[in-house]
C-alpha cells in the first residue's frame, strides 16, 4: 500500500480530516485539537477489479446553478475528447473520516480540464468501481461542473443525477457514459471541473470507488466529503499526488463555416500558411506511424493545443503525457515515466515581430511519432519522425499567422 499527505481543511462544525480509503480499511484516530489538521490518502490496488463494458446511462438536471449562455457558434459533428488516463485504473478510491474510521456520509471527486475555446458537452464519463464485498449493484450517483481557475473547483454551472446507473458484479467497474440532460450543455472556454459525487452505501462496504490512473497526467484533481446527512461540506482539497481521475469529458466546439467569397481569384497566390488538420493523416511510408494523439496534454496561451502519439518498435502506440513542467508558453512531455523526458515545446508570441506566432520543438527520441500544434481554427503545424531515427529539432517562426 502507497501513501501520500496532502493539506485537508477543516469542516465548520467538526475539525475531521478525510482519507481516501481502499475497499476494507481501518485507519487510526487523530487528535482533533491539533492545529492544521493533515489528511493522509492511502490508495490500494484491487487486483480482483476487472473491467466492463461502457454502459449508456442518463443525467437528469437536479436545478443547479444557472448554466452561462455565452458560448456561441455553430455545433459540429467533430468532438474534442478531453481525458487523461491511459485507459488502465490501478487504484479506487472512496473517502473515510478519520476520527471515527467511518466512510463519509458524501463525497466529491473533481478533475479540471482546459478548453481552448467554448462548446457544447456531448457527453461526460465516469468509471465506478463495485468491491468484492460489495452486495449493491446500484451505483447512482451525482454529475456536476465547476468552474475555477485555480487549484480547485469555484463556481457550479450544473448538476445532474443519474440513478439509472448500475454495476451487475462485484469486483468490476465500469466506465459510464452519461447522456441525457447533460447532452448540449454549453461551456465557455477556460478552466471547466467535471466532479462526480456519491453517497455512503448501506452497509458502508457498500460504498462505491473512482477509478484513478497513477500513470496519467494533465489536468488537476481535487476532492471533498462531508461526514453525515446535515454538516457542510468540508473545503475542497487539491490532489496533488501523480495520477488523475477515471472521468472524462467529450466536447463539440463551434466552428462557424467562413463566408464564401463572392467572386474568388481564379489564380490565387498560394498560402504557405501551416499544415492541414491533423486527421489529414500523417506522412506515409517505411517507418512512419499512423497513429492519431487521441488527448491533449498541453494547452498553451491563445488557445494553442498540442498533441503527440508515438509508436515503439514493437509496435505499442502511446501518447505524450505532461506533468512534468509547463507554463502558458512551454512545456515537456513525457511517454513512459515523468523522470524522463522526451520532448521540449514551445508556442512564442511573434506577433508583434512579423506578425505570426513561433513554434520551437526539440524532441530527444528515435521512436516514430506524430506531434501537432493546433489552434483554435483547427490550423495545425506538426512534426513527425521515422521510427529508429535520431528526432531532430525544428524551429519554425512563421508556424501560424496572428490573425488566426
Amino acid at each position: 500500500m502507497r501513501s501520500r499527505t496532502l493539506v485537508s481543511g477543516c469542516l465548520a462544525s467538526l475539525a475531521a480530516t478525510f482519507i481516501f480509503a481502499p475497499p476494507i480499511a481501518a485507519q487510526a484516530g487523530r487528535d482533533l485539537l491539533l492545529p492544521e489538521p493533515r489528511a493522509e490518502i492511502k490508495a490500494e490496488r484491487l487486483s480482483l477489479v476487472e473491467y466492463s463494458d461502457v454502459v449508456r446511462v442518463t443525467a437528469r438536471g437536479r436545478g443547479g446553478a444557472s448554466v452561462d449562455q455565452a458560448a456561441t457558434g455553430v455545433r459540429q459533428p467533430a468532438r474534442e475528447v478531453y481525458r487523461y488516463d491511459d485507459d488502465s485504473f490501478e487504484n479506487f478510491f472512496r473517502l473515510e473520516q478519520q476520527s471515527t474510521g467511518d466512510f463519509a456520509y458524501e463525497m466529491e471527486f473533481a478533475q479540471r480540464f482546459r478548453l481552448p475555446e467554448a462548446g457544447t458537452v456531448e457527453y461526460v464519463q465516469a468509471c465506478i468501481a463495485r468491491s468484492g464485498d460489495d452486495t449493491s449493484s446500484d451505483a447512482g450517483f451525482s454529475l456536476t461542473f465547476y468552474r475555477g481557475a485555480g487549484t480547485t473547483p469555484r463556481t457550479e454551472v450544473e448538476s445532474f443525477n443519474v440513478a439509472n446507473a448500475r454495476i451487475p458484479d462485484a469486483a468490476t467497474y465500469i466506465c459510464f457514459e452519461i447522456g441525457g440532460d447533460v447532452e448540449d450543455l454549453e461551456l465557455n472556454s477556460g478552466d471547466v471541473w467535471v466532479a462526480v459525487s456519491w453517497l455512503r452505501g448501506t452497509p458502508s462496504s457498500n460504498t462505491k470507488l473512482l477509478a484513478a490512473d497513477e500513470d496519467g497526467s494533465g489536468g488537476r484533481r481535487a476532492f471533498r466529503a462531508r461526514p453525515n446527512e446535515t454538516a457542510e461540506w468540508n473545503s475542497w482539497q487539491a490532489d496533488t499526488d501523480s495520477g488523475v481521475y477515471g472521468i472524462r469529458l467529450a466536447v463539440n466546439h463551434p466552428h462557424p463555416d467562413p463566408t464564401p467569397d463572392p467572386q474568388p481569384d481564379p489564380d490565387p497566390t498560394p498560402d504557405p500558411g501551416p499544415d492541414p488538420d491533423p486527421d489529414a493523416g500523417p506522412p506515409t511510408g517505411e517507418g512512419y506511424t499512423d497513429c492519431v494523439p487521441q488527448t491533449t496534454p498541453l494547452v498553451f496561451d491563445g488557445g494553442y493545443n498540442v498533441r503527440m502519439c508515438y509508436e515503439t518498435s514493437e509496435g505499442t502506440i502511446g501518447e505524450g503525457k505532461a506533468g512534468i513542467w509547463a507554463s502558458g508558453q512551454s512545456g515537456l512531455l513525457w511517454f513512459f515515466t515523468r523522470d524522463n523526458a522526451e520532448v521540449l515545446i514551445k508556442v512564442l508570441d511573434g506577433c508583434d515581430f512579423n506578425n505570426h506566432r513561433w513554434v520551437y520543438v526539440a524532441p530527444v527520441t528515435d521512436l516514430a511519432f506524430n506531434l501537432y500544434v493546433v489552434d483554435s481554427q483547427r490550423n495545425a503545424w506538426s512534426h513527425h519522425n521515422r521510427q529508429g531515427d535520431t528526432a531532430s529539432t525544428r524551429s519554425d517562426n512563421e508556424a501560424f499567422r496572428c490573425s488566426n
